[in-house]
């Protein structure tokens, strides 16, 4: 993943929250020399880090990457289109395909995984609902202390705001994934007084 333009966002995003880079870094759980190397455009972050920061941030993790001012009336995605972003892990595959800004955020998200391969997910924020359509294979989705199993064609839509899980079970699967955010609260205002990195709130 190139992490230049991303991590401009992201820096664009810290500035708006008025937090600064020390602030950041507790909030996500990261040390502070990893964001500001991300910031200098430096490094790879992982799906892990990207979440935690955008969940520090209390925005969608889509606002990472998209330009929300850019007014497109038809915009298409092709399959191999090497600049839609990639979460890749071992097995794992997630293409996200659109980042739209409808009263609340909505992803959409291409996942490809391999047979028997599980991929556990955090809290994505209060409010955040996800809806899932199987459209290849079978996959096992546990939600809380719920589980269940879902075949070609089948959709499942639960409140993401608790951990839940995705496994292929029985060979490869593919999934659309989309992802339900509520109108973004107001900015935590976490900013140290006497830190020079801290951005302003305009």
């Amino acid at each position: 993943m190139a992490p230049g333009p991303m991590m401009s966002r992201r820096q664009n995003w810290r500035q708006r929250r008025g937090m600064s880079v020390s602030a950041l870094a507790r909030a996500a759980g990261v040390s502070k020399s990893t964001v500001s190397e991300l910031e200098r455009h430096h490094g790879n972050p992982s799906l892990d880090t990207l979440w935690a920061l955008a969940r520090a941030l209390d925005i969608p993790l889509g606002f990472l990457f998209s330009d929300h001012d850019a007014e497109n009336v038809l915009r298409i995605v092709r399959q191999d289109d090497a600049s839609v972003v990639t979460l890749e892990q071992p097995g794992y595959l997630a293409r996200l395909m659109a980042a739209v800004d409808a009263n609340g955020e909505i992803e959409v998200y291409v996942i490809s995984m391999e047979d028997g391969v599980r991929r556990e997910s955090d809290s994505h924020g209060f409010g955040v609902m996800e809806h899932a359509i199987v459209v290849e294979g079978e996959v096992e989705i546990g939600v809380g202390g719920d589980t269940a199993r879902l075949a070609t064609g089948d959709l499942i839509t639960f409140a993401a705001d608790q951990p839940h899980s995705y496994r292929a079970d029985g060979g490869p699967a593919r999934i659309v994934s989309i992802h339900q955010y509520p109108r973004s609260r107001p900015p935590a205002g976490a900013v140290d007084d006497d830190d020079p990195e801290a951005g302003g709130q305009g």
